[in-house]
């Protein structure tokens, strides 16, 4: 939930104002309402005013299902595969695992404990499983540190990998075991390189997603338009769509200053022009002319074509779905919404009664992009990556036991829920290298009984399949892991963009905030800093 704690400015006091002064208090509300900027409240001060105000976060309750014996069944009897590597020494009535998953449906709730009861007959260990909101997850690793509760292991995205190895909180030497015994081959490579820390795999990558850029396919060729996979074609495409009596934008893009996926849509705009965060010397270079040609694009079409107000993921699949933009960037969970296959979410824009073979037209007429391009950049995409974790206060031999069945047995089960944002990184097994990744595209969708190649073919599968890992990340691959944990957690890139579209500052200020507020967070900064002066935001001109 995201608090929004909102002071309200005392405009008068108990003596009653004179009116011209009334008259000019209420002028300067409306104007600062019509522009839609809270100068009382800033998105940051807003961010920090509701953490603030939060309650303080209490370790997660736990789901046990204590292993009914202990005593493994014969695997061939029930028919499913001998791990090739198996741990030993596991079986002991005072074994008791732990793992959080940033997760929340009750379907993943579901795999998860079946999951927990087949590894606990197997083995003899009793499993805990939390199931966590992403948005609360670092929050919660924190308290846990705090209150000395860390679980065995942790699922959990490739921007905290680094910093919380760095924190003590992962172990990599106990996730380079666990590759070690799984085999390091059977991995996708660039997976591997992008979780290493100091020469180590701070975890084990399991799955991940791109982020895409959707856009309605119909709408673009009755306007000859080219797909939307450029700068120029994008800003082209958003004005050409834009309709504002028909109620229609250009482009949707999540906005909001508590959403990683704020910071995510704009690295990604960034990343295709060449703009990076911080360069391999360890300079922050956000300020290099790349980056500022970026955010010049960024601001120029979401302020000219997007809805006013503050926009999030949920924002952006409702108005595709209901037919009232013509551009977002969203995650794969949008693809079987599209298809009209979740009834909780229905196809409702005035041409979505139409389908065929069961499949609603919206899926039909819907364009899929992993990359775009800036006018010094090369297509780019971005990945998603998510790990397991093996904490270092885990009971490391049954949270190794648990690696390898969450990557043997239970890996087939787990990729099967929601798998349209599950894209294996174990690609497959050493007799069978690419059985995992092969299959991926092929796994019918909830009771459909529809694919993700059903839907949308073999070319945009291949698409949405291959490059995840080995797609450019801000910070990381540059060695500066640990600096992207502590901007995820302060939200720095989200709420810096947000005070900008809130008219905060104009686009090289912002630039400057970012700047001065990533080196905040770097000890011992290497390299001249501008001084405070040089970055006092300049008022925007009358």
């Amino acid at each position: 939930m995201n608090l929004r704690l909102k002071p309200l400015p005392v405009l008068f006091g108990r003596s009653r104002p004179c009116f011209p002064l009334l008259l000019l208090c209420i002028t300067l509300g409306l104007l600062a309402a019509g522009c839609g900027v809270d100068l009382a409240n800033p998105p940051r001060l807003a961010t920090a005013t509701a953490r603030a105000a939060a309650p303080p976060t209490a370790a997660p309750d736990v789901l046990v299902l204590p292993a009914p014996t202990t005593t493994a069944p014969d695997s061939a009897a029930i028919g499913v595969n001998t791990p090739a590597a198996p741990i030993t020494d596991t079986e002991s009535s005072d074994a008791r695992l732990t793992i959080w998953v940033d997760e929340t449906s009750p379907e993943h709730q579901a795999v998860l404990d079946q999951m927990a009861a087949d590894f606990a007959d197997r083995h003899g260990i009793d499993v805990a499983v939390q199931l966590v909101s992403p948005a609360l997850l670092p929050d919660l690793v924190t308290t846990a540190v705090l209150s000395a509760t860390l679980p065995d292991l942790i699922l959990h995205p490739v921007e905290y990998t680094a910093g919380w190895v760095q924190d003590g909180i992962l172990d990599a030497a106990a996730a380079e075991t666990a590759i070690a015994q799984l085999g390091r081959d059977t991995f996708d490579p660039a997976a591997l390189d992008l979780l290493t820390v100091n020469g180590q795999a701070g975890a084990i990558p399991s799955d991940g997603y791109h982020q895409l850029l959707l856009y309605r396919a119909d709408w673009y060729a009755e306007r000859n338009l080219p797909p939307p996979d450029t700068y120029a074609a994008m800003a082209t495409a958003a004005e050409a769509v834009f309709d504002s009596e028909a109620i229609i934008s250009g482009l949707v893009i999540p906005t909001e200053s508590n959403l990683v996926t704020t910071h995510q849509a704009f690295e990604q705009i960034a990343l295709a022009n060449g703009c990076r965060l911080i360069d391999d010397a360890g300079e922050v270079v956000i300020l290099d002319e790349a980056c500022r040609v970026a955010i010049e694009h960024y601001y120029t079409t979401i302020n000219r074509f997007s809805p006013s107000g503050v926009q999030t993921d949920t924002s952006a699949r409702n108005a595709l779905l209901e037919g009232r933009t013509g551009m977002i960037v969203t995650s794969p969970a949008i693809l079987p919404d599209l298809a009209g296959l979740n009834p909780a979410v229905v196809p409702s824009c005035p041409e979505c009664e139409a389908g065929e073979d069961g499949v609603n037209f919206l899926a039909r007429n819907v364009g899929i992009l992993t990359e775009i391009a800036g006018p010094d950049g090369a297509p780019t995409a971005f990945g998603n990556v998510r790990s397991l974790g093996i904490t270092t206060t885990a009971d490391q031999a049954a949270a190794l036991a648990f690696a390898q069945y969450w990557f043997e047995e239970g890996y087939a089960g787990w990729l099967a829920v929601n798998s349209e944002r599950k894209v294996p990184l174990r690609w497959g097994t050493a007799g069978a290298p690419r059985a995992n990744i092969d299959a991926w595209g092929l796994t019918p969708l909830g009771e459909s009984g529809l694919t993700m190649t059903d839907l949308y073919g073999a070319e945009a599968v291949a698409r949405l399949r291959d490059g995840i890992a080995a797609a450019p990340r801000w910070g990381i691959r540059e060695g500066y892991g640990a600096l992207m944990t502590r901007l995820y957690d302060e939200l720095i890139i989200s709420i810096v963009l947000q005070e900008m579209l809130s008219g905060y500052f104009n686009t090289e200020t912002t630039l400057r905030e970012a700047y001065r507020r990533t080196i905040e967070l770097i000890p011992n900064y290497a390299f001249p800093v501008l001084t405070f002066e040089e970055l006092t935001p300049t008022p925007e001109p009358n």
